[in-house]
């Protein structure tokens, strides 16, 4: 068995795929808090944008097991601060972050997203300076 997910950078969708013997059998876009709240105020048509975040496999049923990890939690983290931000401008702060991502499509390179780290980090330590550093007011 395999499994594979993806993380969605606009609206935190998981998509995940799990194989059995070679073959599909799960191919599923799950919901959660953090795209239920960006739902509210992003497109439901947007364009998805996967980055990979977990992978396991078992080569045999007592075999070895693999397990990776990854993707990128900004928006769980803005999510997080809407209580100290207020509402409005943790959107602000997440439509940057969109304009982030969009701004480096159709390619993003993922062996290059310290820009990423850094306005997450940023998101945590001082999210009020993204909304002092907004172009749009």
């Amino acid at each position: 068995m395999s499994q594979t997910d993806y993380q969605c950078l606009i609206c935190h969708r998981y998509h995940v795929e799990k194989w059995v013997c070679g073959s599909k059998v799960n191919d599923a876009i799950n919901t959660n808090k953090y795209s239920d709240w960006i739902d509210t105020f992003t497109p439901l048509d947007h364009q998805h944008v996967w980055v990979g975040t977990t992978t396991y496999n078992r080569s045999h049923w007592f075999g070895s097991k693999s397990i990776g990890c990854g993707g990128i939690a900004t928006i769980p983290r803005i999510f997080e601060q809407r209580s100290s931000l207020g509402e409005l401008e943790a959107q602000k702060i997440a439509a940057r972050f969109h304009g982030l991502i969009k701004g480096q499509l159709p390619q993003i390179d993922f062996n290059e997203m310290e820009e990423l780290h850094i306005f997450t980090k940023t998101v945590v330590d001082d999210p009020k300076s993204l909304l002092d550093a907004d172009p749009q007011g």
